[in-house]
Formats: C-alpha cells, structure tokens, sequence
C-alpha cells in the first residue's frame, strides 16, 4: 500500500471517530447493521419503530410511558423536534421531569425501563426501580456544547442525559457516586448501561470520557458506538 493510501486510510477512520460525537473511542457503525437482536415494544421491533413514525407512535401509545403528541418545532439550523413527544411519566416508576423526546427516542426508553432497569433493580435489590433522574433531551447545542462542530443528537430530542435512579425504599444510586463500585450498585449501574447498548444506537458513560462521568447518554441516532 503506497503513503497515500495509508494516510487515506487513517483519515477515513478519524472522520468516522469525530462523527461518533461525545469522545466514544470506538469507531461508530450506521445504527441499521449493529444490533444484536431487535428489541419489542408491544410486539413491535425496534428497527419498524425507526422507520415508520405512524407505527411507533401506535406502539408507544399502548404503555408504558404517558406520551402527548407534541406541536412540530420545525428544524433551523439543525435544531428543533418535528414528530416529537412529551413523557410525562414512566407507568410504574416515575421521571424527575417531563421531557421531550424524538418517538424513536422514548420507544427505546420504554424498551430499556421495561426489559432492563426494572429488572436489574429486582435482580439487584430485591425491590422496584421507582424514579429516574434524567437531565433532559432537547438543547440547541453541538456535540459536548463545543463552540464549532457537529449538532448534538440533542439539537433534536433525539437523546437523553439520566444520571441517577431511585428503589422503592428510597435508596438513591447515581452513576457519579457509584459506577465502578464492587457492590450491588455497582453492579446495577453496569448492567443497565450494557443493556442500554442493546437497545439504543448510542450510549455514553463514565468510561467513555470526562465529560460522561457523572451521567449516561442515550441517544437513537444515525450512529451505533457503546462506550
């Protein structure tokens, strides 16, 4: 292989990196060629929920979340949420704040409360997940609010910030606080982030950067990366 297409080569793999966004390390994959298996919700895949916004807002509808169609916030300058939807609440457990959310976006939240944090909770702790803690999904920002670069997949409602959880006791468990630790909080906190990798496109999280150790990003963006 001659210089230059060694150099062509490596500047391929850096363009891929820097669309990634959030300091991932690993080089990100189109969301459609990734995901292990398709997550359901109400027998519906995830990757027909991507696809067809009239089927994920009828899958949506069936539960968990409480969901109001939102009016559209047409896009300028890469930012604003058309199609979009308000969650005001988990069914059984309950979110700090209503939040904004692309359909796609909260269908992976539903699937992720469902079939991962509420049972990694009982599995860990013997009792219910009551409350998230998010820190919101639309800001008009770019990736890691840079001054210059890529919008975020915030720009459009398309991710989410959560950055602690709440058992039915009153325990408190905050990826800050706790990730990384050998106990069952520990232990929880890992379990739920790698099963956020099987569900959504993009996941962020202490390992990834700085800039993600005090919460987790969750975003259904056009890239797939885990970190």
């Amino acid at each position: 292989m001659t210089l230059q297409a060694v150099l062509r080569s490596l500047a391929a793999l850096l363009a891929l990196a820097a669309l990634a966004g959030c300091g991932t390390s690993a080089p990100p994959q189109p969301s459609g060629q990734q995901r292990a298996y398709d997550p359901l919700l109400h027998g519906v895949p995830l990757s027909q929920i991507e696809a067809n916004q009239d089927l994920c807002y009828f899958a949506l509808g069936q539960g968990p979340l409480t969901i109001e169609r939102m009016v559209d916030r047409p896009l300028s300058a890469g930012c604003g949420h058309p199609g979009a939807v308000q969650v005001s609440g988990g069914g059984r457990l309950d979110y700090n704040q209503p939040f904004v959310a692309t359909c796609k976006l909260a269908a992976a939240v539903a699937i992720w409360q469902e079939s991962v944090a509420g049972p990694a909770a009982m599995r860990h702790f013997g009792q219910p997940l009551a409350r998230v803690e998010h820190w919101g999904t639309y800001s008009c920002r770019n990736r890691n609010s840079r001054q210059a670069g890529p919008r975020s997949e915030h720009a459009t409602a398309n991710a989410i910030d959560i950055a602690a959880f709440h058992l039915a006791d009153g325990t408190r468990i905050t990826v800050e606080g706790d990730w990384g630790g050998w106990g069952e909080k520990g232990a929880f906190l890992s379990e739920i982030h790698a099963g956020g990798c099987r569900i959504f496109n993009g996941v962020l999280g202490p390992a990834a950067n700085a800039a993600h150790r005090d919460h987790f990003h969750f975003d259904m963006g056009r890239w797939r990366f885990c970190d």
